[in-house]
């Protein structure tokens, strides 16, 4: 099996993934008080890291060989450029320092900076003494990270640091640590939860016979599964005598040339914030603005504006002389009133959420201002005897003309106070839960049941004759789902009213 990375225009994908970032990062102002602050930093820390690494561009595609001591990845990382750069052996160990190669004219500095890499640790492939030009691979920037179980614990902190930075993972193995539960439980799983592209690399298949390659090959995928890692092949290899790098090699092609990987790193990030944000938010749960028209109507009523309305009427009927006086709203109806919005607001959604909406809509106090304000601008129609014939035509047109102006003067008065605060706070609790609809969707099916063994080019001296499994695609939307789940809910709440 192949992972098969799909071409997607880059300016679109960028835009798109900028402008979920930005609804993202806008959504959490909005909505800080209501998320708890453990999750809400975890969701600022996942904003920064995509807006960062946008900022750089889709151009780029950051790989990095990970793994621990005595797998080989500085070894590899040198059959991957061609010339001996990383410090391979023993020394490797004793520093913390990142490697990284860099494939095209083009410079990455803006982006080795943001990674941390050290400028003595930066190689330009195109400058390099005995390499070839390599254009498949233009845009590729290679790391060679320190050991995650190395004796330094300052290795392990570079690390982490790095690893959720990067857009695609190579996790080195090799034939003794390959089960080693420090890269199984501290990197394997967490990339599976965050869906962070990964490729795993069996290395050192020189020092096996063609069984126990296999045999090895076979038993890291079973662990890959149970790590939740379904699709992530295995790729043997030997980075001391070359096979199976050029198959390593192609891998890195396809997705430099597709230049969807990076985007798929943002993505999964992404993904991980859905998953985390799923503890703050409930599960289904549509907001539904309150019906703007009957809250404008009993607040018109309890401000007179109905009674003026029919006395209006009256007068041009000629069953009365005179309209009165418009009265002042009273603040404890614009308060019962006020609560009955944001409960009809906040049905279905955690309560935390109730308090947010409380406190973005405007006091009773300040409403009832507004109100009173409006309404004594209004400039009302003069109301006189109509003559007999055409009483009843004109007075039924006074009347609506008082309750229109009224209204409209009630909620041009409650709108930017009650309103509109109300369907931003709606609207940021959509932006986030759209990301817990696409955390769910991209959940693997079947997570934890075992699957056939997805393993890659044949290891030292395999024979010819193996039939290849079949290739799965990365999903090409992963936006998709998110639409077709809004469209159910949006049909399930509009049958229920």
């Amino acid at each position: 099996m192949s992972v098969s990375f799909e071409a997607v225009p880059p300016h679109d994908e960028t835009t798109v993934l900028h402008e979920r970032v930005d609804r993202l990062r806008s959504s959490l102002d909005w909505a800080r008080e209501a998320i708890p602050t453990p999750i809400r930093d975890e969701l600022h820390a996942a904003v920064d890291r995509c807006d960062e690494r946008l900022a750089l561009g889709i151009d780029w595609t950051v790989v990095a060989l990970a793994g621990g001591t005595g797998s080989g990845k500085s070894t590899l990382f040198n059959a991957l450029v061609g010339v001996d750069f990383a410090v391979p052996g023993v020394a490797r160990p004793t520093t913390s320092d990142v490697s990284a190669s860099v494939w095209g004219p083009e410079r990455a500095d803006a982006l080795l900076d943001w990674l941390g890499v050290a400028p003595d640790r930066r190689l330009r492939r195109f400058d390099a003494m005995g390499t070839t030009p390599d254009p498949a691979l233009a845009g590729l920037v290679l790391l060679d990270l320190p050991d995650h179980d190395s004796v330094n614990p300052h290795n392990r902190e570079v690390v982490d640091r790095i690893v959720p930075q990067v857009d695609l993972l190579l996790w080195v193995v090799d034939p003794q640590k390959y089960a080693d539960n420090a890269i199984h439980e501290g990197y394997l799983k967490q990339a599976s939860v965050t869906g962070q592209p990964s490729l795993v690399v069996l290395n050192h298949v020189d020092r096996l016979t063609t069984e126990e390659g296999w045999e090895v090959a076979r038993d890291l995928q079973r662990l890959l599964a149970l790590d939740g890692m379904h699709s992530v092949p295995v790729m043997p290899v030997s980075a001391r005598t070359g096979q199976g790098v050029d198959v390593l090699r192609a891998e890195l092609e396809g997705a430099v040339q597709a230049r969807s990987v990076a985007a798929d790193a943002v993505a999964a990030d992404l993904v991980a914030a859905g998953r985390t944000l799923e503890r703050a938010l409930a599960r289904d749960a549509e907001p539904v603005l309150p019906e703007v028209s009957e809250l404008v109507a009993a607040l018109a009523a309890a401000a007179g504006v109905d009674a003026r309305a029919e006395a209006a009427a009256a007068v041009v009927a000629g069953r009365s002389s005179s309209v009165p006086a418009q009265d002042t709203m009273r603040l404890e109806v614009v308060d019962r009133e006020r609560l009955d919005w944001i409960d009809a607001a906040s049905e279905g959604l955690p309560v935390q959420w109730r308090i947010v909406i409380g406190e973005a809509v405007a006091p009773a106090g300040e409403l009832t201002a507004v109100i009173d304000a409006a309404l004594a601008g209004v400039d009302w129609p003069e109301a006189r005897h109509a003559p007999f014939g055409r009483r009843r035509l004109r007075a039924s047109a006074m009347e609506k003309d008082m309750l229109r102006l009224g209204r409209e003067a009630v909620l041009g008065a409650i709108e930017p106070g009650i309103v509109r605060p109300t369907e931003l706070i709606h609207q940021a609790y959509r932006n986030l839960d759209e990301l817990t609809v696409i955390a769910r969707a991209q959940a693997p099916e079947g997570a934890g049941e075992p699957e056939e063994p997805v393993v890659e080019p044949e290891p030292a001296h395999a024979e010819a004759g193996v039939v290849e499994e079949e290739e799965h695609a990365l999903p090409a939307d992963i936006w998709a789902p998110v639409h077709e789940d809004r469209h159910e809910r949006h049909d399930r709440h509009h049958h229920e009213g």
